[in-house]
């Protein structure tokens, strides 16, 4: 698939922004703080309804109009994929003292108003920034988004898990406190155990057969990349209380089982510390670079290499999964590879319909300027075509 128009209006710093975008590689040029990592993350919230950066909507919308009566930005692309033309529209409404103008997201699928699990991955993208390094030295926190931006793309029922996990959660964790304090009883904890395993059993399994598929992937790409002189591995490390089962039930109705053992082996640990201590929200991959533990052996370099090979994995896994390339969106990460690792990510995503990049240094990356077919100048929240050589 790929995006042949691409419209911005009142995002970060955009007051409006209009661009027709090409097949192959499309780059765009800019000192930093200019807004090319913003035109990315708009390409990455149409795929995915979640920034890839802000912690609010409020944050999305562009500063100058916070204040208005109705603070509201837009997003919108017409997209060619193998499954018929696509036209995704995003509003995005900031905060408002309109009572009846609610906060938050609104999407229409040509035209049509969808719910975020029917319009996620409608467009599928992967971003890769230079804040990927985390992903393998980072938190588990990073390890399980990377997971869910992935598995959401191909996987509507994911989603609604995901959805219903966190509602669950919020629920159990305020009972848990009420048994804590004696407000409540143990008993009560039983309908929402059964709710929270049965969510747990799709999102656990659903990780776990992605991982599977990720694996020999990024192997690939990180013998590619290294040389072959560096191996990757990746371990599923599912939070459930110290069972010392480590194999991977075959389906969710086993994560489902599992998961129930874990909540009663637990309980008085939970009800002692008036929170979900087991579940998808705990869980963590954990990383490897030639058989020793990533955070506590790897260097910088290896870390990096590492990121940038889970990244072409799950580009694969994306193609391979939905039968239609992603987007591929590249921001300012190119400089910060040596030539012969930039030329194998070029390479690789030759293969791909569409790949764009950003970068406030196209002296470093000539060789994706003389390949473009879409050039572009960002500054200041504008965007005008390339006129350079």
């Amino acid at each position: 698939m790929y995006i042949f128009d691409l419209q911005v209006t009142n995002f970060r710093n955009y007051a409006r922004a209009s661009m027709k975008l090409g097949k192959g590689l499309n780059l765009f040029v800019g000192d930093n703080a200019h807004g090319k990592s913003n035109l990315l993350e708009a390409v990455y919230l149409l795929s995915t309804l979640r920034s890839s950066r802000a912690s609010t909507d409020a944050d999305l919308v562009r500063r100058d109009i916070l204040h208005t009566d109705l603070p509201i930005a837009h997003l919108s692309c017409q997209v060619e994929r193998q499954a018929g033309h696509l036209q995704m529209d995003l509003g995005i409404v900031g905060r408002t003292t309109d009572p009846q103008h609610r906060a938050g997201k609104r999407v229409r699928v040509n035209g049509v108003p969808r719910t975020s699990a029917e319009a996620v991955g409608q467009l599928a993208a992967v971003l890769f920034t230079t804040l990927d390094i985390q992903i393998v030295a980072g938190p588990p926190l990073l390890r399980r988004r990377y997971l869910d931006m992935m598995i959401s793309q191909v996987d509507r029922g994911y989603l609604r898990a995901m959805q219903r996990y966190q509602k669950v959660v919020t629920q159990r964790n305020s009972l848990l406190k009420r048994i804590q304090n004696r407000e409540a009883n143990a008993t009560e904890l039983s309908f929402w155990d059964q709710e929270l395993a049965h969510a747990s059993g799709i999102i656990m399994h659903a990780r776990a057969e992605a991982l599977g598929q990720l694996i020999p992937q990024a192997s690939l790409q990180m013998d590619r990349l290294s040389d072959s002189q560096e191996t990757i591995d990746l371990t599923y490390r599912p939070a459930l209380g110290g069972l010392d089962e480590i194999d991977c039930p075959i389906d969710d109705t086993e994560w489902t089982a599992r998961m129930l053992r874990a909540l009663a082996l637990v309980r008085p640990r939970e009800i002692r510390a008036g929170s979900t201590l087991v579940g998808p929200h705990r869980d963590d991959v954990q990383v490897e670079i030639n058989s020793l533990p990533v955070e506590s052996f790897a260097s910088r370099a290896q870390q990096r290499t590492a990121a940038l090979a889970l990244r072409l994995a799950e580009a694969a896994f994306l193609r391979r999964v939905l039968g239609d390339d992603p987007v591929v969106l590249l921001d300012d990460v190119l400089s910060e590879l040596d030539a012969r690792r930039r030329k194998a990510v070029l390479e690789f995503f030759d293969t791909f319909q569409q790949t764009i990049v950003t970068t406030a240094e196209p002296d470093r990356v000539r060789e994706v300027m003389t390949r473009a077919t879409g050039r572009f100048v960002v500054s200041n929240g504008t965007i005008t075509p390339f006129e350079g050589e």
